[in-house]
């Protein structure tokens, strides 16, 4: 899926003597039931009847607006300003002027920014408290973001080193997106060392059941027996290839599958491995599942997220967020 590096948000307010600022990390609102989240990078853009440049425009969108698409080939995107599949579809839009379904930075405190990756550079800014904006990259604590005409870089606070203190057990509050809407959950910390794998759950939606080489997280309204809605990571001492080719083959029994590469905040590069309809007949199967396959030292992890079509945007949100909390911390016996 391709992600623009740009994002033009006008959020100079002040400039003060702020140092490093606190903030929560929103993850990927991830795919929805129609397509994923997107917003508009230039002042006009315009939604044109058919995909190319010389279409008919049917209405023009701003910046700053916030729509849902669904990429193709060709650098177009069907564009959705509901998710109402039929309704909702207001035409086609060129991809190179959205972001699209980023991870999201939300102040705690007054936050500089500079401008380039070191604090005793000149501040190009100040976030306010409770500013929302797009991640674009990251660079170990640091996180680029795009402000109108210019670049600028944020300390992150928060860091990874810090992430890895939290004990097994340890709860604590974050933020994720739901339903295209930021909402405060309560995480707990969850360490497997035979699997040498950390992560964080939201344990008030979800059950976990640890085991030495693998990790459920069971919703709380299912049969514990026969759930519907669950995470599952197991380790695997085969390589991440040969595990993604395995799982790739049983799945396309049942669902046509795409496979493609993909970046998870905490652990980095994985495949990820979707079933994506039910073979032969191009509709959306009752049961999804999306793997994640994330190589380690010695093997690899398989994660397995698995909902129902109507709680996609749901439990499906919240898989995708516990994934990207997901840490490799050693590499097991």
């Amino acid at each position: 899926m391709k992600r623009i590096v740009q994002w033009m948000l006008l959020l100079i307010l002040a400039f003060g003597n702020a140092g490093a600022g606190r903030a929560e990390i929103i993850p990927p609102y991830g795919e929805g039931q129609i397509g994923l989240q997107a917003v508009v990078l230039c002042e006009t853009l315009t939604v044109r009847q058919q995909p190319g440049a010389s279409s008919r425009a049917v209405r023009t969108l701003h910046y700053g607006d916030r729509i849902i698409v669904q990429p193709e080939t060709g650098g177009w995107a069907a564009c959705f300003l509901s998710d109402d599949v039929d309704g909702g579809r207001a035409g086609w839009v060129d991809e190179n002027y959205l972001a699209i379904d980023p991870a999201w930075y939300r102040t705690e405190e007054k936050t500089p920014v500079y401008a380039w990756n070191d604090t005793s550079a000149p501040r190009v800014a100040l976030l306010d408290e409770n500013t929302t904006l797009p991640i674009l990259k990251t660079e170990g604590n640091w996180l680029v973001v795009s402000l109108r005409g210019a670049a600028g870089w944020i300390w992150r606070q928060d860091s990874a080193a810090e992430k890895t203190e939290r004990q097994d057990g340890e709860r604590f509050a974050a933020t994720i997106l739901l339903e295209g809407m930021a909402e405060t959950v309560w995480y707990e910390h969850a360490v497997n060392d035979a699997m040498g794998i950390a992560l964080d759950f939201d344990y008030e939606s979800l059950v976990r059941h640890s085991e030495p080489d693998c990790e459920y997280f069971i919703s709380r309204y299912d049969d514990a027996e026969n759930p519907l809605n669950y995470l599952e990571l197991r380790y695997y001492a085969a390589d991440a290839e040969t595990v993604a080719a395995a799982i790739g083959e049983e799945l396309s029994k049942t669902y046509d599958i795409t496979r493609e590469a993909a970046i998870l905040e905490g652990a980095g590069s994985c495949i990820c491995v979707d079933a994506s309809a039910e073979k032969g007949r191009n509709t959306m199967p009752y049961l999804l599942q999306t793997v994640y396959i994330v190589p380690t030292a010695g093997g690899c992890i398989a994660a397995t997220a698995h909902c129902t079509i109507e709680s996609a945007e749901g439990f499906g949100a919240r898989f995708h967020a516990i994934m990207n909390t997901l840490t490799v911390t050693n590499s097991p016996a």
